[in-house]
């Protein structure tokens, strides 16, 4: 491997012409601007042109910079090198064009692909940013006829690096020296920029700035990439003269690049402030990256390590979980050692949960298994990995009745799951409702169980809700913001309560009319009425029917009104 340098230019553009990537990261004067970070090194070959990153003890490849009907080849050396040099394979920065060539060749097995939002290139219409015209740039416009208004002799030119180094060094000085904090990246870009000027002789990019009155007020650094494209490295302007930024871009754009037709603008590096005001400037198209591994994925039963791994991948993939359900989950019903997790890398990308269920089966326990907590990391998904991980488990499970919630029933029925259980939702209309005054709220929770046992007992088949799921079931309820309604002698409703509406998500009553008379206690509420229950209540109402609960046994979806079972988890 040899380190790359500047001289190297007239080497190794050819091959970042021939690969033609989108992106920013194949651009060598941005490989330059950062070579100080990343000590790229390259190594040629016949066939393609590689190159790895060495950043704070980590190495990442770039893509191999060839022609798709050699990037096996160049991979296969990728992976060889980092095998014989101790280090995780890995491609960083990868465009999607690339990934979903892999994807669709017969070595696609080898690899996992990590979707990276925050390296994603933001790309501008350039005769938008140019003329401003349009009521998408309005605020910008506004801006920058400030700046027309209150700096009509500005003068913008073109920088020359031996004349006008000085003052650049200067600005950058007085306009980093002014921030209270100075980020370790912001010192780092300070270090690229000036790595850049004293690399122009050799480099193509343009750089231009605005004087006022005599002084350097905003420079900006450009150069041109492929696809029609030019990407902006450095922009840097005195924040407190307004319309600033919007002139310098405006004023490059106008005296240089005339055949481009987009501005590549970079990443927002997942900083909420920069992604604001890169979407600010609406952006006509992302260029999405992700990260490339080596496929060595493992499926292991969790162990005490991976308690936090895994509470982090619940959050990630259930967006409506609250650290509230999530703390009670993993403190009461979560246990490793029913817990399977399919790693790459010890890294936790997907995990589930298989537990103990008693099911009543025409008056006779039996011992099923319930599914739950499925999760595939969001940046993992549509690899297969839930599918992975999921056969593996039935596979320990042959010849058991295994239960699983039907959130999304169409990616289950591959796996030889049925709907088995349904229930209706029923918007009830407060018209048909009278009103109960002798209607008597009870605080007294041991009622729960009884009244539960009463109402299931109509039932061919319901879950058997042991002693201790109902010493749970109020710090369950707490969690998720529901409410516990017990009617003494009627029944009880779990419902939670918004702006809107209140829903009803377990009903639990003796006959239709203790129903009616249970739902009544809402006839007052100007807030809509939503009912989830099972399908033996008739109302005359709007209902649809949703899937609830879904079964290994069955060989198609059965609808029956004669089986309960109603469970988050």
């Amino acid at each position: 491997m040899k380190q790359l340098k500047l001289e190297d230019y007239a080497i190794i553009q050819p091959y970042l012409e021939k690969a033609n990537y989108e992106g920013y990261n194949s651009n060598f004067v941005t490989m330059m601007m950062w070579n100080h970070e990343y000590h790229i090194q390259y190594e040629i070959h016949d066939n393609f042109l590689i190159m790895l990153h060495h950043y704070k003890n980590i190495y990442f490849w770039a893509m191999p910079f060839t022609t798709p009907e050699f990037y096996q080849e160049a991979l296969d050396y990728m992976i060889k090198y980092s095998h014989q040099h101790g280090f995780p394979f890995m491609i960083d920065c990868a465009i999607e064009s690339f990934v979903s060539t892999l994807q669709k060749n017969d070595y696609s097995h080898q690899f996992l692909f990590e979707r990276t939002p925050f390296n994603d290139d933001y790309i501008y219409d350039k005769d938008m940013l140019q003329t401003l015209a349009g009521k998408k740039m309005q605020k910008r416009r506004n801006h920058y006829n400030a700046f027309l208004k209150a700096y009509p002799d500005y003068e913008y030119r073109d920088l020359d690096i031996v004349k006008d180094f000085d003052i650049i060094f200067t600005c950058l000085n007085r306009w980093e020296g002014e921030k209270d904090n100075l980020s370790e990246s912001m010192t780092s870009e300070v270090r690229g920029i000036m790595s850049l000027l004293s690399s122009k002789h050799l480099l193509p990019f343009h750089i231009g700035g605005i004087f006022i009155h005599n002084q350097l007020e905003a420079f900006i650094i450009a150069s041109k990439l492929n696809h029609s494209t030019i990407q902006i490295h450095v922009e840097k302007a005195n924040k407190d003269i307004r319309g600033l930024y919007p002139a310098i871009l405006k004023e490059l754009l106008e005296h240089h690049f005339q055949n481009e037709k987009w501005v590549n603008r970079e990443e927002d590096m997942g900083l909420e402030n920069l992604r604001r005001s890169k979407q600010s400037l609406h952006p006509v198209k992302m260029i999405h990256k992700y990260r490339i591994y080596e496929n060595q994925t493992i499926i292991e039963k969790a162990n005490d390590h991976d308690l936090e791994d895994i509470k982090k991948l619940w959050l990630q993939c259930f967006e409506d979980e609250t650290e509230e359900s999530t703390n009670y989950y993993f403190q009461e019903l979560y246990h490793k050692e029913n817990t399977f997790v399919l790693k790459n890398d010890n890294r936790i990308l997907s995990a589930l949960q298989i537990v103990p269920m008693s099911i009543m089966k025409n008056k006779k326990p039996e011992e099923c298994y319930f599914i739950l907590g499925v999760c595939t990391h969001p940046y993992f998904q549509k690899q297969g990995l839930m599918k992975q991980l999921l056969y593996f488990v039935l596979s320990k499970y042959t010849n058991k009745t295994i239960y699983l919630q039907a959130y999304h029933p169409e990616i289950y029925r591959p796996f030889g799951f049925h709907a088995s259980h349904y229930h209706q939702v029923i918007e009830i209309d407060k018209n048909m409702l009278e009103n109960y005054s002798d209607l008597k709220i009870s605080q007294q929770y041991d009622l729960l169980e009884k009244y539960y046992h009463q109402f299931v007992s109509h039932f061919d088949e319901y879950r058997i809700r042991s002693h201790e799921y109902w010493q749970l079931l109020r710090k369950r309820c707490e969690s998720f913001n529901d409410q516990i309604l017990i009617f003494e002698d009627l029944g009880y409703f779990i419902y939670h309560e918004d702006d809107e509406s209140i829903y009803i998500s377990e009903a639990i009553y003796f006959n239709q009319n203790n129903l009616l008379q249970m739902l009544s206690y809402f006839k007052k509420s100007s807030k809509k009425l939503i009912l989830e229950c099972d399908m033996t209540v008739n109302l005359n109402c709007e209902s649809k029917y949703i899937i609830t609960i879904m079964s290994n046994t069955l060989q198609k979806d059965r609808m029956e009104s004669n089986k309960y079972i109603n469970e988050v988890y």
